[in-house]
């Protein structure tokens, strides 16, 4: 995790002079909302600060959370990505085009440090392709394991029924109650329903 985390640093460290400012395409319900294709352009964007969720458009569901330094948008694509960055709370996100990203990323031999990354947003989509959906108790038990491994400051944040409703189409009663059995077994430990 480290050092896909030395590749995002690496990536924004050496193209942030070649990026611009990127303001929201889109104010829904005060909640600002940065897409990767604008003009029908495809944009890479380089979250320099903060923390932003990353959702599935159409379903608005949450497929990963994204804290500074990351590198969002380069996996290549013959569509728009359907996906786009909502931010949380505070954060700095610039953009670059997709194929000046590219051609930079050659002339400064940054090939390896794309490809870590390309790997890493790959293995996220496959993950919650391969989410189990066969019950709501295999589902909830998934994204527990997905979810616990946030970094201390968004576990605060986010309450364990929250992160699962927003990243699965259960229902809160049926989340509720897999969560309730899990805490009567003591297989789940939360503190004011958030993961420890």
């Amino acid at each position: 995790m480290f050092r896909v985390t030395e590749n995002h640093e690496r990536i924004i460290d050496e193209l942030v002079g070649f990026t611009q400012v990127a303001n929201p395409d889109e104010i829904s319900r005060g909640k600002r909302r940065y897409h990767l294709t604008k003009d029908n352009t495809r944009r890479v964007m380089f979250i320099l600060d903060g923390d932003f969720l990353l959702k599935l458009k159409g379903e608005n569901k949450v497929l990963n959370i994204l804290s500074a330094p990351s590198v969002v948008g380069v996996t290549p694509a013959l569509d728009e990505p359907p996906i786009y960055l909502e931010r949380i709370d505070y954060g700095k996100i610039s953009f670059i085009d997709y194929e000046s990203f590219w051609r930079l990323i050659f002339e400064k031999d940054l090939f390896n440090d794309a490809m870590s990354i390309l790997s890493g947003q790959y293995s996220d989509l496959m993950n919650y392709i391969r989410l189990p959906k066969g019950n709501s108790h295999e589902e909830v038990l998934s994204l527990i394991g997905r979810w616990k491994t946030l970094p201390p400051h968004l576990k605060k944040r986010f309450s364990a029924l929250y992160l699962i409703e927003n990243s699965s189409h259960l229902s809160k009663s049926s989340i509720s109650r897999v969560l309730k059995e899990l805490k009567e077994k003591g297989e789940l430990e939360l503190v004011n329903g958030k993961f420890i």
